[in-house]
């Protein structure tokens, strides 16, 4: 497997989670699969999505 972004494990399990989250709701994916786990975590790790910081 690659390396996390930033080799912070926390952080691509927290955007991976979100991501599929967001995948299970109807988002359009920007990876082939079946699973919508995986494909977050092939977009985490391919850095297709990245994390937005929310205004505070």
């Amino acid at each position: 497997m690659q390396e996390a972004p930033k080799d912070n494990r926390f952080e691509f399990v927290v955007l991976a989670g979100m991501r599929a989250r967001q995948l299970l709701r109807g988002a359009v994916p920007h990876e082939a699969g079946e699973k919508k786990i995986t494909i977050a975590q092939r977009e985490v790790l391919r850095r297709k999505v990245e994390k937005i910081e929310e205004a505070q």
